[in-house]
């Protein structure tokens, strides 16, 4: 649902703005998302909150939904979701009960024949049985990730079904679930230490480089953090799957990582602080057989140190 910027005239229309963004929550009642002139606001506010290093579930929540919420301002241009993500966040910040998005709130297209509502409402309820069985304290900053990557997911789905179903948003809630419900692969387990928590997953097309929409909302919330504390570093590590020689997959692993970098220069991270590498097919997320196609290793992984 993408809404363009205009310039409201007069007074009594930003009062009346003003009015239904007091009288609307962050939840779906009255049925109006997000509030278009007031976006800017409430993201500023939100980004004044978020802290710099998250710990607790709350803190994460907070620092995810504002770079969602940025994301969808600045890359997407979807000023009214940017908006109710923002105060989303905001209620999080606040110590408000902030569930995960209800689809049913959403245009999600195709139910029938390709179930995408389904889909949708059954990894709700895996998240909210993971999140109830103690991942908000096990897991907290991992679990938020979870929250957050499924309410993008949501989102995506109304505006761009066609790349959200198998897209970054859906993929990394997906490796976020894993972790909480203790099916993570070793090699995707988060790191200990100060930096557990803090990894992303930008996913490509076969035999692509080329970065989808919804990996340049995860990478404007990994420069967002950047941003935040100068002291992180961020190591790029770019895998391709089993498909094709070692030696094309070793050079489309580092197409790929090169292209987040770029990414990550673009949005006004210095290249000094970005490590990046690359191994082909040799380290895979998911082990598979030589020649199998696996969507999960079509990745570079990211995280902040």
């Amino acid at each position: 649902m993408k809404h363009h910027r205009s310039i409201a005239g007069g007074l009594a229309i930003w009062g009346l703005a003003l009015l239904l963004a007091g009288c609307s929550g962050w939840s779906f009642q009255p049925p109006m998302r997000g509030n278009v002139s007031f976006a800017p606001y409430n993201l500023g506010k939100l980004r004044a909150a978020a802290p710099a290093k998250p710990a607790t579930f709350t803190e994460g929540l907070t620092s995810d939904y504002a770079g969602l919420a940025g994301s969808l301002e600045d890359e997407i241009k979807d000023w009214a979701d940017a908006d109710y993500f923002a105060r989303k966040g905001l209620a999080a910040a606040a110590g408000e009960a902030v569930p995960p998005e209800d689809n049913g709130n959403w245009l999600v297209p195709l139910e029938v024949p390709n179930k995408f509502r389904t889909d949708l409402a059954q990894s709700r309820a895996r998240l909210v049985a993971a999140l109830d069985a103690g991942g908000r304290d096990r897991l907290p900053l991992v679990a938020a990730r979870a929250q957050v990557s499924y309410d993008c997911w949501v989102e995506r789905m109304e505006d761009d079904w066609q790349t959200a179903i198998d897209g970054p948003c859906h993929k990394q809630f997906l490796d976020a679930l894993a972790r909480l419900e203790g099916r993570a692969e070793p090699a995707a387990q988060p790191a200990m230490g100060p930096g557990a928590g803090r990894e992303y997953r930008v996913y490509f097309e076969f035999d692509k480089s080329s970065l989808l929409p919804e990996a340049k909302l995860i990478l404007h919330q990994v420069a967002l953090l950047a941003k935040a504390n100068a002291k992180l570093r961020i190591v790029l590590v770019g895998k391709a799957d089993r498909a094709g020689t070692d030696r094309y997959n070793m050079g489309l692993s580092k197409r790929r990582a090169e292209r987040v970098r770029a990414a990550l220069v673009e949005e006004g991270i210095v290249a000094g602080r970005i490590t990046t590498r690359w191994v082909g097919e040799r380290e895979p997320p998911v082990p598979t057989a030589n020649g199998v196609r696996e969507p999960r290793n079509r990745v570079v992984e990211i995280t902040l140190q």
